[in-house]
């Protein structure tokens, strides 16, 4: 009995030493926080505030994430809500988000300065026989509605972590627009049952967008082709989005306008009009609209029909909401 007090003291005091060597290793990880690595998902939401209202929002859009030194990491495909990406590795990010359709692409994806979203060269059958490139500029698609933004620093994280709670990093995407739009408005005098049909060009727009930037990238100007239409009050009109005017950046360049003319003779009536002056002055960034405006006069010489084409004096800008 005596023995077995004795070890039972030693065992209580031998348990008291362990709870007490315990609960001072508990208490130094409470305070020296851990060097592991932690992974935390991150939450991507889309802001659409800064959206026109007549702006097309997609429904999809593509988000390219990179490492902190600009490497491309993962591609995602997320709604225009935004979604949360998963597990990441708790550092520093880039990344850019932009939607794509069938008429532009995204190319240098591989790293984060170099990304850029190209308009497309049109098919050969899109726009054959209707209108000629000019100046040996390629014919691209209009883009339609193209939205970006680009964030060049995204923290996931603490790179210290002093707890075990899984948190959620969060970043905000202010989505801005990438095209501005041209607004094409003639009215028409004269023998307005002659014109069926119009189409045309516009000579020296932007076919490169730098994504990191939200800048057009100067050298690659292209041709792009829209068509009019009837309007009730019997004008013709109709839009164009384009990426930026090259012939903003370069004064050496000028914007021709190349309108054909279908007449219900089954005639096509050819014209080439300089409207650089018109289309003078636009940002390449923001919401501007750039409206051209002109009177056609059709007129019969010689049992010709002839297109008398007069512009309205100087060019005129709206800002979309005003």
């Amino acid at each position: 009995m005596k023995n077995l007090g004795k070890y039972g003291y030693a065992s209580a005091l031998l348990t008291v030493v362990l709870a007490v060597a315990g609960a001072l290793v508990l208490l130094g990880c409470n305070k020296r926080p851990y060097t592991r690595i932690a992974r935390l998902p991150l939450q991507v939401k889309l802001d659409w505030s800064g959206a026109t209202e007549n702006a097309e929002i997609p429904q999809t859009l593509k988000l390219f994430l990179f490492r902190e030194d600009g490497t491309l990491q993962a591609q995602y495909d997320i709604p225009k809500e935004g979604q949360v990406l998963g597990l990441l590795d708790v550092g520093t990010y880039k990344a850019i988000c932009v939607n794509v359709n069938d008429y532009v692409e995204v190319l240098n994806s591989n790293k984060f300065e170099t990304a850029q979203m190209v308009a497309k060269p049109v098919s050969s059958s899109y726009w054959a026989g209707r209108a000629s490139k000019a100046d040996g500029n390629s014919m691209i698609y209009q883009p339609g509605w193209i939205f970006s933004y680009s964030m060049p620093e995204i923290k996931v994280g603490d790179p210290t972590i002093t707890d075990d709670s899984n948190t959620v990093s969060e970043v905000v995407f202010p989505m801005e627009k990438r095209v501005k739009v041209v607004n094409f408005r003639f009215t028409v005098t004269g023998l307005t049952d002659e014109i069926n049909n119009v189409r045309g060009t516009l000579d020296n727009v932007a076919s490169v967008v730098d994504l990191a930037s939200g800048k057009i990238i100067s050298g690659y100007q292209a041709v792009s082709p829209f068509q009019l239409e009837y309007q009730e009050d019997g004008s013709l009109g109709g839009s164009m989005l384009i990426f930026g005017n090259e012939a903003d950046e370069n004064p050496d360049l000028k914007n021709n306008l190349r309108l054909e003319f279908e007449t219900e003779s089954g005639r096509t009536i050819s014209q080439v009009e300089d409207i650089t002056e018109q289309m003078t002055g636009g940002s390449v960034e923001g919401d501007l609209h750039i409206n051209v405006e002109a009177n056609l006069d059709v007129q019969l010489n010689a049992g010709f029909v002839t297109i008398v084409v007069t512009w309205k004096p100087g060019s005129s800008e709206d800002i979309d909401g005003q």
